[in-house]
C-alpha cells in the first residue's frame, strides 16, 4: 500500500508486542504476560491515534484490538477498518469476536463472508471481499522451474484434516513409484506413520518456500473447508494464499476443488482440481508422465495469476473500498480524506 500514490502509512508491528516463539519455556512465559503485552499494543495505538490523527486506523485480524480500541478510535473520527483474512471471525478467542462488529469496515479475504456476515456470524457492519495475493517479492518467478526431484510435494502446517487427506492419498499411490515431500510444522513429529522414503522439510518461509515447492513436479494445494465453531458448522476455506503463490511462482498444482477456486483458475488448462484422495491420486497419475503438459499448464496459470493476483493489486482494491467507505461516511468523518 505505501507504493499507491497519495498514500502515507504508519505502521504499528503488531509482532513486536505480542510476539510468537517456538521455545515452550518462551510460549509459558508469553503467556503469563499477554495480558500486559496486549494493554501495551493498545496503548501505542492511543497515542499514535492522538498524535497523527489519521483519517483511517487499518488492523490486520487484530488478535490484540479490543472493541474498545475501536470505538476510541472511531469517536476520535477514524474511519475503522479491519483486513480479515481467516475462515472465521468466531474462531480466534472472544476479544476478536466482539471487536469485529464495531470496525466501520471488514474487508475479508473470503468469499463466503459478505453474504455470511450477519446471517452466520451475528454482524451487522459492513463486509466486502478482496481475496488473497501474492507477494511479488517472495512468491514470483519469471522463469519456469529446472530440476524437479520430487514427483509430488506439498507445504501446509498440519491439521486432523490433512492428515486424513494425505494418508487416503497414501493408500490411493500403494505400488506407484513416487519421490514425496511434506513441508510445514506438525508433520515431523507424525513421520512414523508415513511411509519411510517420504522427506519432512519442516516450516519454510521466505523465498525458500517457494524454491522447495518448484522442486515438485507436482504440487498438492489443500484447503480447509470443514471447520466447526462451538460445536456449529462454519464455512471453511475455499482458497488460501497458496492457491495464488503456487501459480506466481511457476509450479503445476492439484487444487482442492471449490465454488471459487473454480472461478480462478480453469480446470481443464490451468489448474486441475480434485474432490477426493482419489481423484487427486488419479490425477498425479495422470500428469506425472506428461512433463510437457504440465509446462503448457503452470504456464498458464501465471498468465492469469501475474499481475492480477499479486499484493499490490489487491491492496488497490482495499483501497477503493476504504475511499467508498468514507464517500458513504463524508458527513461523520468531514473533512477527512484519504
Amino acid at each position: 500500500m505505501t507504493k499507491i500514490p497519495d498514500l502515507i502509512v504508519d505502521e504499528i508491528g503488531e509482532d513486536n508486542y505480542l510476539p510468537r516463539y517456538c521455545s515452550l519455556f518462551l510460549r509459558i512465559l508469553n503467556r503469563l504476560i499477554k495480558p500486559q503485552q496486549i494493554l501495551e499494543l493498545q496503548r501505542q495505538i492511543f497515542i499514535k491515534a492522538c498524535a497523527l490523527k489519521p483519517n483511517v486506523l487499518m488492523v490486520y485480524k487484530g488478535n490484540g484490538v479490543s472493541a474498545e480500541t475501536v470505538n476510541f478510535a472511531k469517536q476520535a473520527g477514524i474511519f475503522t477498518v479491519n483486513i480479515f483474512p481467516d475462515y472465521s471471525p468466531h474462531a480466534y478467542g472472544s476479544r476478536l469476536q466482539a471487536a469485529m462488529g464495531e470496525y466501520d469496515l471488514v474487508v475479508s479475504t473470503k468469499p463466503f463472508h459478505p453474504a455470511g456476515w450477519g446471517p452466520i456470524y451475528g454482524y451487522s457492519n459492513p463486509c466486502v471481499c478482496v481475496p488473497h495475493g501474492y507477494d511479488p517479492a517472495v512468491h514470483y518467478w519469471s522463469e519456469p522451474p529446472d530440476e524437479q526431484d520430487f514427483d509430488v510435494v506439498m507445504a501446509a502446517s498440519w491439521r486432523p484434516q490433512y492428515e486424513t487427506l494425505i494418508k487416503a492419498f497414501c493408500e490411493e499411490m500403494r505400488g506407484q513409484q513416487v519421490r514425496v515431500g511434506l513441508a510445514g510444522s506438525g508433520w515431523e513429529a507424525r513421520r512414523g506413520e508415513f511411509p519411510a522414503d517420504w522427506e519432512f522439510a519442516g516450516p519454510l518461509y521466505g523465498r525458500a518456500y517457494g524454491e522447495w515447492l518448484r522442486r515438485g513436479k507436482i504440487v498438492i494445494a489443500p484447503v480447509h473447508s470443514e471447520v466447526m465453531i462451538n460445536d456449529v458448522q462454519q464455512p471453511g476455506d475455499q482458497d488460501t494464499t497458496r492457491t495464488y503463490e503456487l501459480a506466481s511462482s511457476g509450479c503445476f498444482f492439484l487444487h482442492r476443488r471449490t465454488p471459487f477456486a473454480q472461478t480462478l483458475y480453469d480446470e481443464e488448462t490451468e489448474v486441475p482440481m480434485w474432490d477426493s484422495p482419489q481423484e487427486l491420486a488419479d490425477l498425479v497419475k495422470r500428469f506425472l508422465p506428461l512433463g510437457e503438459q504440465r509446462q503448457i499448464m503452470a504456464a498458464a496459470a501465471h498468465r492469469r495469476a501475474v499481475p492480477a493476483y499479486s499484493v499490490p493489486t489487491r491492496a488497490a482494491e482495499v483501497v477503493e473500498h476504504v475511499r467508498a467507505g468514507l464517500f458513504a461516511h463524508r458527513d461523520k468523518f468531514i473533512d477527512k480524506t484519504v
